[in-house]
């Protein structure tokens, strides 16, 4: 009989704790990865790359459940003035459970203390199932950017204000 893990919508954010990465999270990171990306067995690899090029503003924020992280997210300042969310991952077990809502209700209050403008997020074109997320928790499109993921791979560039 599988182990059930009681997972709260995201009116219920007393069962899901926000924390800081730790090093210990790297695995789950990997395997949230291989299943939301097209990285496959590469997720480890980009990951590692991403996490090298990271500097001292940048973070990593997880959302956890019964001591498990199932939901990922890196903040990255912009020169704009502006706090980037540049991955934002949940384990497919846990989506549509609000985990990825109270991981950007988190970026939000950072952004505000950090006296950031606004949120941006940049999503690939064809990725309505995010493009739906970010419409649905206030995200407006600023701009389409040509070829961001590759030839004829636009990417949209979302922002919301935190002001």
């Amino acid at each position: 009989m599988p182990h059930e893990i009681r997972v709260p919508e995201a009116k219920d954010e007393s069962l899901i704790k926000i924390r800081p990465y730790e090093s210990r999270d790297f695995t789950e990171y990997v395997h949230t990865l291989e299943r939301t990306t097209e990285w496959g067995n590469k997720a480890e690899q980009e990951l590692r790359a991403r996490m090298e090029k990271m500097t001292s503003e940048e973070e990593i924020w997880v959302a956890e459940t019964d001591n498990r992280p199932v939901g990922f997210m890196i903040l990255s300042p912009n020169q704009d003035g502006t706090l980037e969310i540049d991955w934002l991952d949940v384990n497919p077990d846990f989506q549509r459970r609000g985990i990825a809502t109270i991981l950007v209700r988190k970026a939000e209050r950072i952004a505000k203390t950090k006296k950031y403008r606004a949120l941006s997020v940049r999503t690939y074109i064809e990725n309505t199932n995010m493009i739906t997320f970010l419409r649905r928790n206030g995200f407006e499109v600023f701009e389409r950017i040509r070829n961001f993921y590759g030839e004829r791979k636009d990417a949209l560039l979302f922002k919301k204000l935190v002001v």
